[in-house]
């Protein structure tokens, strides 16, 4: 890469920057809906969020310690999300004393519409775009998709 294709580059960067900003600016009220009407409290969340990172392996006590409670108050909010049929309970089968978490389907569509909310273009935006421009962004995504594919097996 040439100093020249370096600027250009680092223009551009700034560049994204800037709209990404001013994205999250303009839709913030629209983004911000579905947390601001989840009866969940951010407690909750992050232990929904570990839970469901975790995929099926999460016990209360490596919650506790990964947020930094005690195991008393993990209990009470896992007790919370089971109540709420966002997380559920199971015997771990090789050893009966410790009781995995997973997320239920209820959990995970809770989840999904927290996370895909700030991923949403108003269809009335896509819909004034020119079709060269549709095309370049649809190319410009391919390319992030391929890109983060190819970061998450590494």
């Amino acid at each position: 890469m040439t100093i020249s294709q370096d600027l250009d580059r680092a223009a551009l960067l700034r560049r994204l920057d800037d709209l990404h900003a001013s994205f999250d600016r303009r839709a913030l009220t629209t983004w911000a809906e579905p947390l601001l009407s989840t009866s969940l409290t951010m407690q909750q969340l992050k232990v929904l969020t570990l839970v469901a990172a975790d995929g099926d392996r999460a016990t209360g006590h490596d919650l506790a310690e990964t947020l930094h409670v005690s195991v008393a108050t993990m209990s009470g909010l896992v007790d919370r999300l089971v109540e709420q049929e966002m997380v559920q309970r199971r015997d771990d089968p090789s050893d009966r004393r410790i009781r995995r978490l997973s997320v239920t389907p209820l959990g995970t569509a809770t989840l999904r519409a927290l996370i895909s909310s700030g991923n949403t273009m108003p269809p009335q935006v896509l819909q004034r775009l020119a079709d060269v421009d549709l095309g370049a962004l649809v190319q410009g995504l391919d390319a992030l998709d391929r890109v983060m594919e190819d970061l998450s097996r590494e």
